[in-house]
């Protein structure tokens, strides 16, 4: 847990929406790192560029990843290849884009896991996010919602919560894997409310949709795509969502924050990383790009289709920033949980 209830409320502050790219911008540019002894060619890129998936072709990610590839293409003049590199979590692409010659031609499509995350949960991680990337912009929030089964005994967060308490490790959890996002956040919510769960890994949310339709596991946590699909369908019954504020998506469902935590949340994330020491005037190229696409109304339109927030327009000082408080509360939230690093 945080040390202090005010420690919380900060965080909260902290991590509004509104705020999580808004703020420093000018202040943060030493983040960048100074310019590579390469520099960018004059018309940049001048050949086709390769944007790294860390996850196989059709999930939620790379769908993602090639809308904004198809936009990079009109900002570029140049094809932009998806390029998906599927392993240990993300670390197989991570560490390739990583090792790439820092010439702007390699891009990573990264999230929490790859760039915040893994080193706090694999100390032998081949790779530093801090000291081995240049961030090149945010592009979208990929925003988590608490669910159980429509005919579930739980009808709010406090009724499982109080359930859990009389019944310590009776009432189940889902996570996407052990040592994942929603792994360690839901950890590290039931040490802040004292309370014990029995933890279920599912190797994905789609897998736990069955068991927790019939009742077999208690509760999961679900993009919003797919649980607000499925309490449409009468099949579940939404009780907190884990971003920093209301979704505008789903204005009625409350924030785990508003519910009795202040300060927690797990806001996810996708964003372009470069590898370090990649000319300035390539990372700008590319961050010119994600803002275009941030601009397009057909872009914006497709990524709330899917349940998903656009970023806020965002410099590469401000995305660098915005890591740099992202590591901290991953860092602080994997020690908060409790859970046993290997």
């Amino acid at each position: 847990m945080f040390e202090t209830q005010r420690a919380w409320e900060e965080s909260a502050r902290r991590l509004s929406r509104r705020r999580l790219l808004g703020a420093a911008a000018a202040a943060a540019l030493p983040l960048l790192g100074a310019p590579g002894r390469a520099s960018a060619q004059p018309g940049f890129p001048s050949k086709p560029v390769h944007l790294v998936v860390p996850f196989a072709a059709g999930g939620a990610t790379d769908v993602l990843a090639r809308l904004l590839a198809k936009s990079m293409e009109g900002a570029f003049g140049q094809p932009v290849i998806v390029e998906n590199r599927v392993g240990a979590a993300g670390v197989l692409a991570a560490s390739y884009v990583a090792k790439a010659p820092p010439d702007g031609q390699v891009a990573l499509f990264g999230g929490v896991g790859t760039n915040a995350l893994l080193e706090y949960t694999q100390p032998t991680l081949p790779y530093k996010p801090a000291r081995d990337f240049v961030d090149a912009g945010n592009f979208c929030y990929v925003d988590f919602v608490m669910a159980v089964a429509a005919d579930s005994r739980h009808r709010s967060l406090r009724d499982l919560l109080d359930d859990a308490r009389a019944n310590p490790g009776k009432v189940s959890y889902m996570s996407a894997g052990p040592m994942g996002t929603l792994h360690i956040a839901q950890e590290a919510l039931w040490k802040r409310a004292g309370v014990t769960l029995n933890h279920v890994p599912y190797k994905g949310e789609s897998h736990v949709v069955p068991d927790l339709v019939a009742g077999r596991v208690d509760l999961a946590l679900m993009t919003l795509s797919l649980t607000r699909q499925l309490a449409q369908e009468g099949k579940v019954r939404m009780l907190a969502t884990l971003a920093p504020e209301r979704l505008r998506a789903a204005p009625d469902l409350p924030t785990v924050a508003e519910q009795g935590f202040p300060g927690f949340a797990m806001p996810t994330w996708n964003g372009v990383f470069l590898p370090r020491q990649t000319p300035a005037e390539a990372v700008r190229a590319f961050n010119d790009a994600i803002n275009a696409a941030l601009r397009d109304p057909a872009v914006v339109r497709r990524i709330e289709d899917m349940g998903l927030s656009p970023s806020e327009l965002n410099t590469p000082a401000q995305h660098a920033q915005f890591m740099e408080n992202e590591r901290r509360r991953w860092r602080t939230m994997v020690a908060e949980s409790g859970v046993q690093v290997q």
